[in-house]
């Protein structure tokens, strides 16, 4: 249900901000309008969109072990089969991202009112890097399967990072919590986990009939508002799906199983398959009858065919959107240091798609590591190319969601982001958020001896566990003069974006885009409000 009711808030929001609108970039200049005027537009909700595309990659050895040597030589990207220049790569150890507490003054504050500078000094914020989603199939899952896996999943608990975030949601939609750090909660809602016998009624008829239909369809319904209410985490997106395997053999549901697919890959989802079953042996041998015919289903199949079949949504799941399906043992810890463990070290390659078409099409990916041998690669394998915008608004628009809901510190503009709190009392906080922007170095359209630019600021504003929670739009019109411009701004332009909370830890996200340059800077603070 909390599921649900995010994911309608989110919508709202999302048409809300589709009614904003930015200064057309060829408006006639008044000669007597003001040289800067800023105006606010809350509650900022964006859709992503592909520019640079980012590829994450983890490369492990045969025993499972994340390795970090590997130097950009070492990568050749394919985009629809034609190698690619990447013109970003790094190298990223999992867990080792923190930011430090902004203390820089802004302003003096009342007589007696807290600041940050005195209280967080020194202060540094883990950033969430890693949000991993534990989707237990309790519809399909038998009574005996479940508690095994369950217990390997709380032995994995131990081993998560300060930056993981994880969450745990089941195909019923009971004992589930969203995404945390908090353990004692994870550990509750897994304890929490049971079969459930009601729904496991109407999956039953797995190889027809309505019960088992609807059931399998609202199994991959729910796959869909997990991938959906991940695709807003600011970080590094898997999901985990816990599940004996389900049958999908039947062409109804093909668009169900692709949708799911485009949705992962838009979202940049990584799905991983953990089969619960573990080791298991042909369901119809039974040694007190060695002379026991085979039985076969409706289809011609022997029981242990129909096992098999049973795993295959989950393999190619994994497959479709560079995911790992573990199968076939009863090791389970393994399976989930494999599937949701942070890996030691992931490789960020980003290009610029070369001639790309803005027809919404698919453009698989391919990366091939040199030398690769014995070495299991984990990679994206595929994005969308965006659709056509004729309006420039919605172009910035979705160019600066894209960056909202990410990690990356971009460059394009120059800007300084500071933060600043104060505390009228014990329960309540104003937060500031300082943006400076050197207007020297920005472009400029000169009409009427004026130079025109126009200037889109959105600061968001996560938890602790990287939950969007609100945000504001600045939209600044330039119209500067000669003289203005030349000498009358030392130190470019300041804005202030204020914000009330309650005491936490907060994540700033700035976001800063122009229309003359068409540029993006995007950079992150935090804030430790006592």
């Amino acid at each position: 249900m909390k599921l649900l009711i995010f994911l309608g808030c989110f919508g709202v929001l999302l048409a809300r901000a589709q009614t904003t609108a930015a200064t057309p970039q060829q408006a006639p200049v008044n000669p007597n309008a003001p040289e800067m005027n800023t105006r606010q537009e809350p509650t900022a909700t964006f859709r992503s969109h592909t520019n640079l595309v980012l590829v994450p990659v983890v490369a492990r050895d045969v025993h499972g072990n994340a390795i970090g040597t590997l130097t950009k030589e070492n990568f050749t990207l394919f985009d629809k089969g034609k190698p690619q220049e990447v013109t970003r790569f790094s190298v990223e150890k999992v867990g080792s991202k923190s930011l430090d507490v902004d203390t820089t003054p802004v302003d003096a504050g009342p007589p007696g009112i807290s600041n940050n500078a005195e209280e967080a000094k020194e202060t540094k914020v883990v950033v969430p890097e890693r949000f991993v989603a534990y989707l237990f199939d309790d519809v399909h899952i038998s009574v005996s399967d479940l508690p095994r896996v369950r217990d390997a999943a709380l032995r994995h608990l131990a081993t998560l990072k300060p930056s993981d975030r994880s969450a745990v949601y089941t195909m019923s939609g009971s004992a589930q919590v969203d995404f945390t750090d908090d353990q004692e909660r994870l550990r509750d809602a897994l304890l929490r986990l049971r079969p459930n016998i009601m729904a496991a009624v109407g999956a039953m008829s797995t190889n027809s009939g309505a019960g088992g239909e609807v059931a399998t369809m609202a199994t991959l319904g729910v796959i869909k508002d997990v991938i959906q209410r991940m695709s807003g985490a600011p970080g590094q997106r898997i999901i985990v799906i816990v599940s004996p395997g389900f049958f999908t053999m039947s062409p109804l549901y093909f668009p169900d199983k692709q949708d799911i697919l485009d949705r992962a890959i838009r979202a940049n989802v990584i799905i991983n398959g953990l089969d619960a079953r573990g080791l298991y042996t042909d369901p119809s041998f039974d040694a007190s009858r060695t002379n026991a015919p085979t039985p076969s289903g409706r289809l011609g199949l022997s029981a242990m065919q129909r096992e098999l079949l049973r795993s295959d949504i989950l393999a190619e799941l994994a497959s479709g959107t560079g995911g790992q399906f573990f199968e076939n043992s009863n090791d389970y810890d393994e399976g989930f240091r494999r599937l949701a463990g942070a890996p030691e070290y992931v490789y960020m390659l980003g290009f610029n798609p070369q001639n790309l078409k803005n027809d919404g099409s698919f453009h698989a990916l391919r990366v091939v590591v040199k030398p690769s041998t014995n070495l299991n690669v984990q990679a994206r394998r595929g994005y969308y190319a965006p659709k056509k915008l004729d309006d420039s608004e919605e172009t910035a628009r979705v160019e600066i969601g894209n960056a909202l809901f990410s990690r990356e510190d971009l460059q394009e503009l120059p800007i300084e982001l500071h933060t600043q709190f104060f505390k009228p009392d014990g329960n309540t906080a104003k937060m500031t958020v300082l943006l400076r922007l050197n207007l020297k170095l920005f472009k400029f359209n000169r009409a009427n001896g004026r130079n025109n630019n126009t200037v889109t600021m959105v600061t968001g504003i996560f938890d602790r566990d990287g939950n969007y929670l609100q945000g504001i739009k600045k939209v600044m019109e330039l119209h500067l003069k000669d003289d203005t411009l030349a000498n009358r701004l030392p130190r470019g332009a300041t804005i202030k974006t204020s914000f009330d909370l309650m005491p936490g830890t907060y994540l700033v996200r700035q976001v800063v885009r122009d229309t003359e340059g068409q540029q993006l800077s995007a950079a992150n603070a935090a804030v430790v409000i006592p």
